[in-house]
């Protein structure tokens, strides 16, 4: 990648923002953050031990382990209500006792992220932060045939409804609505009927690019497959040691744009800091997801994505900002339609073929005892 001038050492950096994030959290700080979380914590321990003796009870009662307990026949009808009901018991008491458990570790995990957030110059948001709502990281509903391209709300118009929860929020910018910056963690929280994306929970960065650009998925190989919701239709091959390491998806009728974008500038800056996650860029945001969400991982990806973000934000900013699209009304501000969003896979054949697969195995033996019988 070549050096631009008043660059700093790439390492140099990358050690300057590991040295911020706090070495040690004690645990008197913990209980000076929230003196509650010490007597949760007890509590949740106590929830614990009654979940013990709950669970040998339902063991006892459906396996007969460790030993099987013998009802009087006339109260033998309620052996499957109580079965039922110290399953739910016992799971509902070793979920809670568990999270109230977890507690201090995650005040001390907040702390952390606190502190890191005021030596690099972010805020922190530990709940409630929107997550965004674009994309197919974010599950993005599908627009219609109406609308065949997703434009951004106007100003001052409802947001669609955030289909992810976020915590361990750092984010910049004027407020929180619409952040230039912001990397947290974020965990599926729709109903049934809402639209998924590939994962139901990965830590994530969303970055602002200075203007609108084709929509590009760029697929890690070493971070899962998005293929099975991108038809191979839409992919790119592109120079040397890239295609080892991602897929990239674009429109169709696009990839001379995409290779405008991906200059071998933008792709070693992929290569060199980026192979673990998955990016996508859509409208004028750029997003990546990783899959190390643990809290071991959290000051290596944490200092990682926010380096990548500067890196990245630099080489492939000063390609948005000489983009022109020939196909849009104004082709340095707009994206035509055709390239704002790239087509997914139907899953029209996947239901086809579950209900063929399940159809067959009801049928199978009939059909199979018809043949043996003629």
């Amino acid at each position: 990648m070549t050096e631009r001038p008043g660059a700093v050492a790439p390492g140099g950096r990358l050690a300057k923002l590991e040295s911020l994030w706090p070495g040690r959290v004690s645990w008197a700080r913990v209980r000076e953050e929230d003196p509650r979380v010490f007597r949760q914590a007890a509590q949740g321990a106590g929830l614990v031990v009654l979940a013990v003796p709950v669970t040998l009870l339902w063991s006892a009662l459906n396996l007969e382990w460790p030993a099987p307990i013998e009802l009087p026949s006339w109260i033998e009808w309620v052996r499957p209500l109580s079965t039922v009901v110290c399953f739910f018991i016992a799971i509902l008491l070793w979920l809670f006792g568990w999270i109230m458990i977890s507690m201090p570790l995650d005040t001390k995990r907040g702390i952390a992220f606190s502190d890191f957030a005021a030596g690099v110059g972010l805020t922190y948001s530990r709940f409630g932060f929107a997550s965004p709502t674009l994309g197919i990281f974010f599950a993005e509903r599908l627009p219609g045939r109406r609308d065949p391209a997703r434009v951004r709300p106007p100003v001052g118009a409802t947001p669609p409804k955030p289909l992810f929860r976020t915590e361990f929020v750092l984010w910049s910018g004027r407020n929180g609505l619409e952040p230039k910056l912001q990397l947290g963690k974020a965990s599926f929280q729709g109903d049934k009927s809402d639209p998924k994306g590939p994962r139901h929970g990965f830590r994530y960065l969303s970055m602002r690019l200075p203007r609108a650009l084709p929509h590009l998925v760029i697929d890690a190989r070493g971070n899962g497959s998005l293929r099975s919701l991108l038809p191979g239709s839409q992919r790119l091959s592109l120079e040397g040691d890239f295609d080892r390491y991602f897929t990239a998806y674009v429109p169709e009728g696009y990839e001379r744009d995409a290779l405008e974008l991906l200059t071998p500038d933008v792709m070693a800056c992929l290569i060199d800091h980026g192979r673990r996650w998955d990016i996508e860029v859509i409208d004028d945001t750029l997003q990546l997801a990783s899959t190390r969400l643990r809290a071991r991982s959290d000051r290596r990806e944490t200092t990682a994505l926010l380096y990548f973000a500067e890196l990245i934000g630099v080489e492939l900013g000063h390609q948005a900002v000489t983009y022109s699209d020939p196909r849009a009304p104004r082709p340095r501000m707009q994206v035509a339609p055709q390239g704002r969003r790239l087509r997914r896979r139907s899953g029209v054949w996947t239901a086809v073929l579950i209900g063929a697969g399940v159809v067959f195995m009801f049928t199978y033996p009939f059909v199979l005892g018809w043949w043996l019988d003629r």
